[in-house]
């Protein structure tokens, strides 16, 4: 019997033994962490774009900063009679150093600003760093773009959908702008997209993976609890050996952060109102394995990323777990090369380490270009063959 949710059964309790049979499971899973944990799933909206030259700026970590030498883009949805807008930096590669390929740049779509972003325009990729807390605030006020479409009712629990889901919908937004003509203009490929982003933007990064399909290469950081770390997995006071990565050879878990957090008034904002019933991990009838599993795809990948020290809080090893777990779903459906990881030293953020081996990953898997990877090597992690 497993430690948690199994993915290979239905709800009815057959068995998914046959991988014609995922979508109609994956259909349940995704039910599922709407109604207990993220909320609604919303699309069909109409969305409409500007573009411009100037006044774009990009709101990362650090606070509200210039976007210099960027355009600045729009996105405008609407729906039912009520619109929800906001903007964005656009950079686009320096066309003297990356040649814009036939069908435009590939695109990174993040959920904020990424302090390695020149590592990427320097391989040629277009980079959209959204303004994730003009979709949907950042708290329990439940204010922003996303909210004027769709207001939160705490009493209406069908009707709610918190900030981590609003901010993968917004992401979902910016790919409708592109495929409605800002890509054309921008000479970006929505075809070749990649969504990415760190922490609680890592998490919304996992939920948008598993909700739309057309992101070709998912790209979560540092995600934790209600993200990508399995709730029922704790790494705290297990020691590891991370000698391998530069680190201790003994190094020593510390807290993880606990169901209780995520359910506060500092973090409850993120989901619905139903996630804050459960009272242990063991009542949540999922396990965020399956959350990455939802993002499988023959036409996309997988790309985990976290870091071993310095933020037990985050527990690596736990989301090394959700790997492993979420790999046999992979391999079961023929896609073992389609999910891999990358476990940097330290480094809450997405490093240039990691464009420097998920950038010629897109290229190789999805693009289909010549480029040097090593598959082994992006299939382990320093805590294999440790004690899990």
């Amino acid at each position: 019997m497993t430690k948690w949710p199994d993915i290979f059964t239905f709800d009815d309790g057959r068995r998914l033994t046959d991988p014609s049979e995922w979508e109609a499971r994956a259909a349940e899973l995704r039910k599922q962490y709407e109604d207990c944990m993220y909320g609604v799933w919303r699309s069909g909206e109409t969305v409409s774009f500007r573009i411009e030259n100037e006044g774009a700026q990009m709101i990362s970590f650090f606070g509200i900063i210039p976007a210099e030498g960027a355009k600045n883009l729009t996105v405008t949805v609407s729906q039912n009679g009520r619109t929800g807008s906001w903007s964005m930096p656009v950079f686009l590669p320096d066309p003297a150093k990356a040649a814009r390929p036939e069908g435009g740049y590939p695109v990174i779509i993040s959920m904020h600003g990424l302090p390695s972003m020149e590592a990427a325009l320097s391989r040629g990729y277009a980079v959209i760093p959204n303004n994730s807390t003009l979709v949907a605030s950042d708290d329990i006020n439940h204010n922003g773009a996303f909210y004027e479409l769709y207001p939160y009712n705490e009493e209406e629990p069908a009707t709610q959908t918190g900030a981590l889901m609003a901010w993968a919908w917004g992401l979902s937004k910016i790919l409708d702008a592109l495929y409605a003509g800002a890509a054309a203009e921008l000479g970006i490929n929505p075809d070749l997209s990649i969504v990415t982003g760190v922490s609680r933007w890592g998490k919304a990064t996992a939920v948008c993976g598993a909700f739309d399909p057309r992101f070709r290469l998912v790209a979560p950081a540092c995600s934790g609890a209600g993200g990508l770390a399995l709730y029922r997995y704790t790494s705290e006071g297990r020691t590891y050996d991370l000698s391998a990565v530069g680190a201790s050879d003994a190094y020593t878990y510390g807290t993880n952060e606990p169901l209780s957090c995520l359910q506060s008034d500092s973090e409850r904002g993120w989901f619905n109102e139903a996630f804050r019933q459960y009272a242990s991990p063991d009542d949540i009838p999922v396990e965020q394995y399956e959350l990455a599993a939802l993002a499988a795809g023959a036409d996309r990948c997988y790309f985990l990323i976290a870091a071993c020290t310095g933020e037990d809080w985050v527990n690596a090893p736990s989301m090394w777990e959700c790997y492993r777990e979420a790999d046999k779903l992979y391999g079961f459906l023929g896609y073992g090369d389609r999910f891999v990881c990358h476990f940097h030293k330290e480094g809450h953020a997405v490093l240039e380490e990691d464009f420097d081996l998920m950038l010629p990953y897109f290229d190789r898997m999805i693009r289909d270009l010549p480029a040097e990877i090593d598959l082994t090597a992006l299939k382990t992690s320093v805590y294999k063959n440790q004690e899990q």
